[in-house]
C-alpha cells in the first residue's frame, strides 16, 4: 500500500471544511452589510423628515410675521394653550390633530403627494399670564413723555415632517415671542 492510498479522503475532508468556513463567513458579511444599509436607509429618511417639519416650522413663522396684525392670533377665537409639561402636551387635542388639521407647508421635495405627505403645522397662542417669569413692564418714561412698552405675544408652533412613504415621522415643538 502506497502512501497516496491512505490519503484519499482527507483533501476532499479539508477542502470542504474550508468551503463551509468561507461561505458563513461570506454569509455573516452580507448580513452585516444589509443592516448597514438599512441603519443608513432609515438616517436618511429620519432627516428627510427633520427637514420638512423644519420646513412647516419657517411656514408658520413666515405666517407670523406677514400678518399685519399680531392680536388676530391671539383674539378670543384663537386657541390658547395652557401646558406647561410635557404630560400636558401629550393630552393636547391641538397637537393630536396636527396630521389631520394642520396648515399644510409649502415644501415640496418631490413631485408626487403620494410618495411623501406634505409637512403640517399649528400656531397656537400662549397666554402672557402662562409664561415663567413674565411681568408686563410698566410704561417706560422718557423724557418728559410716557412711552408705551408694546405688547408681547407668546406663540407655539407644531410641526410635523414625514420621510419617503411616510416612515419616518419627525414632530418638532418651537416657541416665538413677538
Amino acid at each position: 500500500m502506497t502512501r497516496y492510498d491512505t490519503q484519499r479522503g482527507a483533501a476532499l475532508l479539508i477542502t470542504l471544511v474550508l468551503v463551509a468556513l468561507i461561505s458563513l463567513l461570506a454569509f455573516g458579511v452580507s448580513q452585516a452589510m444589509r443592516m448597514q444599509q438599512q441603519l443608513a436607509t432609515n438616517e436618511a429618511a429620519s432627516q428627510i423628515a427633520f427637514q420638512a417639519a423644519e420646513a412647516a416650522q419657517r411656514s408658520a413663522e413666515n405666517s407670523i410675521n406677514n400678518t399685519s396684525e399680531l392680536a388676530l392670533f391671539c383674539s378670543e377665537d384663537a386657541a390658547r394653550y395652557s401646558i406647561t409639561t410635557m404630560a400636558e402636551l401629550e393630552q393636547d387635542t391641538h397637537w393630536k390633530s396636527l396630521e389631520t388639521l394642520g396648515t399644510e407647508a409649502d415644501f415640496s421635495l418631490y413631485d408626487s403627494d403620494t410618495f411623501i405627505p406634505t409637512p403640517r403645522y399649528l400656531i397656537g397662542c400662549i397666554a402672557p399670564e402662562l409664561i415663567d417669569n413674565y411681568v408686563k413692564a410698566d410704561p417706560a418714561v422718557k423724557g418728559q413723555s410716557e412711552e408705551k412698552l408694546e405688547q408681547r405675544y407668546f406663540f407655539r408652533i407644531f410641526s410635523i415632517g414625514y420621510g419617503p412613504g411616510g416612515r419616518a415621522i419627525q414632530r418638532l415643538e418651537a416657541r416665538y415671542v413677538y
